[in-house]
């Protein structure tokens, strides 16, 4: 009996970004759902229930640090692993995305097939 793909929502105000993290998702045989703000996020995950969030920290309204706190502060999406993508490397920025519940941090321009590696890694864990 096969069992249906994982699902990953992916949460990036950039396009092409958006086009990027899907396609690279499918290729590993992911199902993926798109939202463009950390507030579109929030309410996905809420509905949906995904197994595994990719979110970017700059996005307009509520960005995705913002949204990571209100994930993990919910009994609904609290398990949830997110995976935050930052075009900034700082550190203070990594901690901050650890503090605030998340999985992985990752900068921007980031390799395809390691996040493919670590989102497999991440989804293996729970």
């Amino acid at each position: 009996m096969s069992q249906s793909p994982k699902t990953i929502l992916i949460a990036d105000d950039e396009v092409y970004m958006l086009r990027l993290l899907d396609a690279t998702l499918r290729k590993g045989r992911y199902r993926v759902l798109q939202v463009r703000n950390g507030t579109e996020a929030v309410a996905a995950a809420e509905k949906e229930r995904p197994d595994l969030i990719v979110m970017d920290v700059m996005m307009p309204g509520l960005d995705g640090l913002s949204a990571v706190h209100q994930l993990k502060q919910s009994e609904v999406t609290a398990k949830i692993p997110v995976i935050v993508l930052s075009s900034k490397g700082h550190a203070l920025t990594k901690v901050e995305a650890e503090r605030a519940g998340a999985a992985l941090f990752l900068t921007k321009p980031f390799s395809p097939n390691q996040l493919l590696a670590d989102v497999q890694r991440i989804l293996d864990r729970t």
